[in-house]
This record gives C-alpha cells, sequence and structure tokens, in this order.
C-alpha cells in the first residue's frame, strides 16, 4: 500500500515536471513570435533585411526562393518553377532580363487592337435584291459641312434616292463654310468609280441632262432623323408636281436605326466602298502610311485643338483673353453657330470641349505610351501653335503630320483645299496602328466606324467628363502625374478601345426628336447592321464592351 502511494507520488511528479517543461516551451514559442512581430512592426527595415539573406527572383506575379544549395541549379524546383527557362536562374542578370522581357509584353499590348470576337463584313445584297427601279425624277443635293459630314450626308442622300426611285446628280460640295474649299466632287472623290460601283443600286448621272433645266424644281430641306416611311410617302409625292428636287441639306437626312436591312448595308457599300477618295489622294496617302510604318507601330491623334472647333464649341479653358475674344468674334459671325448660348466652363465640365494638347500628352503617358512613341497629328493648325503644343511635345517629342512626313513638291497640290488635306489624314488615321480622337466630331467618328468595319483596329476613345475631373484635381495640386493616376486612367479606358459592341441606342430621358439626336451615329458603328458574327464563332463566348 505504501509502495502504491509512493508510486502515484512519483507519477505525479513527472506529470508537473512534463506539464511545466510543455508550459515553458510554449511560453518561449510564444515570447519569440510576439518579439518577432513586435520588432517588424517597431523596426519595419528588419524585416526586409532577413528577406534579402535568401536570393529569389520576381517574375511577373510568380516569386522563386532559392535555397543555398539550388542556386545556379534547377534540380529541386517546384513543377511550376520548372516552367521558366533555364537561363532565367543563377545570375544578377536574371532580374534584368526579366524585366526587359515583361516590359517587351507591356508595349505589345499596347499596339495590340481588341479581339474582333469573328465580326466581319456582310453589305453584300441579298439574292431578291434587284437592280435600280423606274426613275421618277432627278435628285440633287448641296452637301454641308466638312469633309466627313459632306461624306456621311452623301451616303445618306444614296439610299434616300433608292427609296424615292430617283436619278442620283452628283452633289456639290459645300463651299461656302467656315473652310472656304473651292473643290468639286470630281476634286475629292473617284466619280468614275463612285458611277460603277452604285450601278446596281441608283442611276447616278454627272449633271442635271439640259432637258430638265426648264422641268419644275422644288428645293426641300428634307426632314433629319427621318425613316423609310416619311420618303417613301411625303417626298415621293413631290414627284406629283415636280421632276427635280434639291435637297437643301446633306447631314442626318436618314435615322440610325431601325431602317429595312437592305437600306442599312447600301449605306456601308457607299461609305466603305463606292465613296472612294479621288486617285491623287490616295496616292499620296498611301505614300504618307507607307513612311509612317518604315519605323515601326504610330499613332494617329486627331488633335481636334483648331481654331474653328474652339470658335464653334465656344470652349475657351487655358486660353488668353485675347484668344477667348478672337474665338468669340468668330461664332457671332457664323450665323448657325451664334444661335446657340455656350457657357464655356459648363461646356467643359460636361466633357463637351476638346482635350487640350496637355491633358492629351498626360492620357498617352499614363496610358504607358513611351517618349519614343511616334505620333501623327491629323488635324490643321493648332490654334496657339507651337506654344500650346510645348507641353505635349516635352512628353511626346516624336510629332509628325503631313507637312512634315510629305515634301513640299507633294503636298503642293493640296493647298487652300481642306477638304482634300482632311482626306490624306483620314487614310493615314485609319491605317494606323492606334487612332485617338481628342474630341468627338464627325471625322473621329467616321474613322472609328471605318476603323471597326476593317476588323476593330484599336480606337482609343478618351472619355473627356471623368478625365476634366482628374486634369481639374491635377491642376489645382490635388492629384500629382504620377503611376497612381496612370492606373486610374488606364482602368477608365479599358472598354474604350474599339472592341465589338452594338451600336448605342437613345439617351435614357429623351424625348421626341432628341432621341433620334442622342443615339449614336451609324457611321460611328455599323454593328449589326453591317458586320456579322462568323458562323463559325461560338457567340456565347462575345463580350460586348
Amino acid at each position: 500500500m505504501q509502495r502504491q502511494v509512493q508510486c502515484r507520488r512519483m507519477s505525479s511528479g513527472r506529470w508537473r515536471r512534463e506539464a511545466l517543461i510543455r508550459l515553458l516551451w510554449a511560453t518561449g514559442y510564444l515570447t519569440i513570435t510576439f518579439g518577432t512581430l513586435l520588432s517588424t512592426l517597431l523596426f519595419p527595415d528588419l524585416l526586409q533585411t532577413l528577406r534579402s539573406k535568401t536570393p529569389s527572383i520576381a517574375l511577373n506575379d510568380v516569386t522563386i526562393v532559392l535555397s543555398k544549395e539550388n542556386m545556379g541549379q534547377t534540380r529541386g524546383l517546384s513543377w511550376k518553377q520548372e516552367q521558366l527557362p533555364h537561363r532565367l536562374l543563377g545570375s544578377s542578370a536574371v532580374t534584368l532580363e526579366s524585366e526587359e522581357e515583361e516590359e517587351d509584353s507591356l508595349l505589345e499590348k499596347l499596339w495590340t487592337p481588341p479581339a474582333d470576337r469573328s465580326f466581319v463584313p456582310c453589305v453584300k445584297p441579298e439574292p431578291t435584291y434587284s437592280g435600280p427601279g423606274p426613275s421618277q425624277g432627278y435628285l440633287m443635293v448641296s452637301s454641308n459641312g466638312g469633309l466627313n459630314q459632306m461624306r456621311a450626308g452623301i451616303c445618306d442622300m444614296v439610299a434616300i434616292a433608292r427609296l424615292i426611285n430617283a436619278t442620283l446628280v452628283i452633289p456639290e460640295l459645300d463651299q461656302a463654310s467656315f473652310w472656304q474649299d473651292s473643290s468639286n466632287f470630281s476634286d475629292v472623290f473617284d466619280v468614275d468609280y463612285f458611277v460603277k460601283a452604285l450601278s446596281n443600286d441608283v442611276t447616278v448621272v454627272r449633271k442635271l441632262p439640259t432637258s430638265m433645266k426648264s422641268e419644275p424644281k422644288v428645293m426641300k430641306a428634307f426632314r433629319s432623323w427621318s425613316n423609310v416611311k416619311y420618303y417613301e410617302e411625303e417626298i415621293s409625292r413631290l414627284w406629283q408636281n415636280y421632276k427635280v428636287i434639291k435637297a437643301a441639306k446633306s447631314d442626318s437626312r436618314l435615322a440610325n436605326n431601325h431602317l429595312p436591312s437592305e437600306i442599312q448595308k447600301l449605306r456601308c457599300r457607299v461609305h466603305y466602298d463606292a465613296l472612294r477618295f479621288a486617285p491623287h489622294i490616295e496616292a499620296l496617302g498611301k505614300v504618307l502610311v507607307a513612311r509612317m510604318r518604315s519605323a515601326g507601330p504610330y499613332i494617329a491623334l486627331h488633335l481636334r485643338y483648331e481654331k474653328d472647333m474652339l470658335a464653334f464649341t465656344g470652349c475657351t479653358y487655358g486660353l488668353s483673353s485675347e484668344e477667348a475674344e478672337e474665338l468669340t468674334v468668330i461664332r457671332e459671325n457664323t450665323p448657325h453657330w451664334r444661335i446657340k448660348k455656350i457657357n464655356a466652363t459648363e461646356q467643359r465640365r460636361k466633357g463637351f470641349c476638346p482635350l487640350t494638347p496637355t491633358e492629351v500628352g498626360v492620357f498617352l503617358k499614363s496610358l504607358g505610351y513611351p517618349e519614343s512613341t511616334r505620333v501623327y497629328i491629323a488635324a490643321g493648325e493648332i490654334y496657339g501653335g507651337h506654344e500650346r503644343m510645348a507641353s505635349f511635345l516635352s512628353r511626346f517629342p516624336h510629332v509628325m503630320s503631313k507637312e512634315s512626313v510629305a515634301t513640299a513638291e507633294e503636298l503642293a497640290p493640296f493647298l487652300n483645299h481642306s477638304s482634300q488635306m482632311a482626306a490624306l489624314d483620314y487614310i493615314v488615321s485609319v491605317e494606323s496602328d492606334v487612332f485617338v480622337p481628342s474630341y468627338s466630331g464627325n471625322m473621329a467618328r467616321a474613322v472609328e466606324g471605318h476603323r471597326r468595319f476593317l476588323g476593330h483596329r484599336k480606337t482609343i476613345t478618351p472619355d473627356r467628363k471623368e478625365l476634366v475631373a482628374l486634369f481639374d484635381l491635377l491642376d489645382k495640386g490635388f492629384l500629382e502625374e504620377n503611376q497612381e493616376l496612370a492606373e486610374v486612367i488606364t482602368a477608365m479606358h479599358i472598354t474604350r478601345q474599339g472592341a465589338p459592341r452594338k451600336r448605342k441606342g437613345p439617351l435614357k430621358g429623351t424625348k421626341g426628336r432628341d432621341r433620334f439626336r442622342s443615339e449614336e451615329a451609324f457611321y460611328t458603328n455599323p454593328t449589326p447592321d453591317c458586320l456579322c458574327q462568323h458562323p463559325n464563332f461560338d457567340s456565347a463566348h462575345v463580350n460586348y464592351e
């Protein structure tokens, strides 16, 4: 009995000693752990020093930690690590090589177009489509606006001629607008090709026949954004009393949406094929493109910071009082511009103003384009000249234009002809690796649509409203032009690079004619009317912007 008691005491003693040892170990472990955590908080450099004792290589989002035994060797790595090229391991040059490759990859992404999702042009007429019917009379057209405004209007007029069974007379170009260009249709467009390409759609004549000059005529301002019913009923009734109808204006005479498929396809056939530029314009345009491409990829920047655009929009941000006054005078002396009163500050805040050269420079730099990027300025004379471009040039010194890419002799026939000069910019812009418009004017919309039609080439459309808010904070010193700003701007424009998407409908809350006005223009995005998905493509995987 006494021995049992003694054994129990010995066993109890051992248990206490073991418990005490466990407690001491746990206390020691917790003390070391807590001490380490506390020291890294109080002395953050200590953790970095400890980490630096173990060599590591960062590649994208993967970090490989090498033991001393495996430095310079490949055995002992996990299966993920073995996927890396052996040349990446074992020297201080590894990090430099991986950084260079990563930089090359980022640069490549800057020039890579968005996935076209297998969308291809589909503008051929259906088998049941017939040629032009018996002519009811002649349709004459007075085009209005700049080059691309006239181009869109002429395309609409071809479609209207078919709807009302008219013979189309080669349109007159606007020679009395702000640009004062004396060019005729044949000076800007290939008239022979235009007539031939449309022979199965409408009958086109170069001028009104002499026999028709004494026939009754009517000048008519067609209603904007009208549908088929308007032309087939209201306009066609004019044939009862007249043999010649003259359209007073050509722009925005057809609705963007809800038109027959064959009419929409016809508009695309005219815009992207029949309305080809004159041979001398096409020839020099191809030369400019070849010279730009000879040194690698380039950005075509439609820098719409010209005197006429600033006067038209009423935008004066960053200008001197003398410059603002000059633009006001221009606006007041142009009848169809002065009818609308504009608050310059409010105009800019809403994103209705062209970005300034400085703002475009910050924008492109934030997207990641390096200083070595070659930028073709597709525009006329920048208001304020070299002084206003100085900030942009400090970021992107390799700036070119048709005046610098072409020789003086090559450009001489185009001088004083704004439409022909604009046509050269149009060609270089459509063929560029990246197109960036600083304002959503007629040319910007036309080029974007053409690039979509040709395979969704990369077109980065700045979100001017959001950018202006950021630029104002930058000007006030609340933001800095740094990586943080770059990440914000890049994220804002991930879905604004020309990927396939359906044409936007009217803005919410708009009523009446304003609904049609607010729709995305047909020639900005001809999807889905003129671009169809290849039948072998799985449409379930399409993600529209």
